[in-house]
C-alpha cells in the first residue's frame, strides 16, 4: 500500500509539472508571435492572465495550496530581438533588384524574435521561508513537495513574407512594382485599347469584356494539376 500511495502521489506530481510545462510552452509561442504584431509591455500582462490565471489554470499541491499563487511574481516573460542580418546575408544578397523585391514582398529580415517564459512553481517558499522545510513522513514524500523551474523559449523570424490567406498573398504580389504592377499596368493598357477596338466586333456574339485584374478573381483557386492528392469531403 505504501508503494501504491507513493506511485499515486508521483503521478499527480508529474502530471502537474507536465501540464504547467505545456502551458509555459504555449505562452512562449504566443509571446513571440504577439511581439511581432504589437511589441508593447502590456502584452505580458494579458499573457499572464490568459495562460496562468483563472479557473482553467489552477495547479495545486498535495495540501491543496496553489502552486502559482502570485503569477505576476512567479512567471517571467522576456522577449528580445536579435540584430538584423547584413545585406550579404539577406535573400538575394546585395543585388539592387533583390533589395527592391525584399521590400515589396516583405522578405526583409527584421531580426529574429526570442521569447522566453519562466515559471517558478511553489514560490511561497521564497515569500514565506518558514514553509520551505518539509515535514518528513513515513511515505518519504518529501521530494514531491519540491518543484523545479520551468523554462521554455521559442525563436521566430519576423518578416519572412508570410500572408494570412490567398487574398493577402495576392495583395502583396500586386503591390510590387518590379515583380507585377508595372508589367500588369502596361499589359492592361494595351488590352484596354484592343478591347475598345474589338468591342464592336464582339458585340454581335454577346461576348463579355475581358477582365484585366489578373489576381483577385483567382483567390482561392488552385489548378487541379497543382494539387498533389485529390480528396473528397466526407458527409
Amino acid at each position: 500500500m505504501l508503494v501504491l500511495v507513493s506511485i499515486w502521489v508521483a503521478v499527480a506530481w508529474l502530471g502537474n509539472l507536465q501540464d504547467m510545462a505545456l502551458t509555459v510552452q504555449h505562452a512562449s509561442r504566443h509571446a513571440a508571435f504577439s511581439y511581432t504584431r504589437n511589441p508593447s509591455p502590456e502584452s505580458s500582462v494579458s499573457l499572464r492572465g490568459q495562460y496562468f490565471m483563472g479557473p482553467a489554470h489552477q495547479w495545486n499541491e498535495r495540501s491543496g495550496k496553489a502552486m502559482l499563487p502570485w503569477p505576476r511574481d512567479q512567471v517571467r516573460i522576456d522577449v528580445s530581438r536579435s540584430a538584423v542580418l547584413g545585406q550579404p546575408a539577406q535573400a538575394g544578397g546585395t543585388n539592387p533588384l533583390a533589395h527592391v523585391l525584399r521590400n515589396d514582398w516583405g522578405l526583409l529580415d527584421k531580426g529574429i524574435v526570442h521569447a522566453q517564459v519562466l515559471a517558478l512553481p511553489k514560490a511561497d517558499t521564497v515569500h514565506h521561508p518558514d514553509l520551505s522545510t518539509s515535514r518528513a513522513s513515513i511515505l518519504g514524500l518529501k521530494d514531491f513537495s519540491i518543484y523545479p523551474q520551468l523554462r521554455r523559449h521559442i525563436s521566430i523570424l519576423e518578416g519572412a513574407g508570410h500572408a494570412s490567406g490567398d487574398v493577402h498573398a495576392q495583395q502583396i504580389i500586386g503591390r510590387s512594382l518590379l515583380a507585377w504592377s508595372d508589367s500588369a499596368h502596361a499589359s492592361g493598357a494595351i488590352g484596354l485599347r484592343v478591347d475598345a477596338t474589338m468591342s464592336a466586333v464582339d458585340k454581335a456574339w454577346d461576348r463579355q469584356h475581358p477582365v484585366f485584374d489578373w489576381l483577385q478573381p483567382w483567390a482561392g483557386y488552385v489548378p487541379a494539376e497543382r494539387l498533389e492528392h485529390s480528396f473528397r469531403e466526407l458527409p
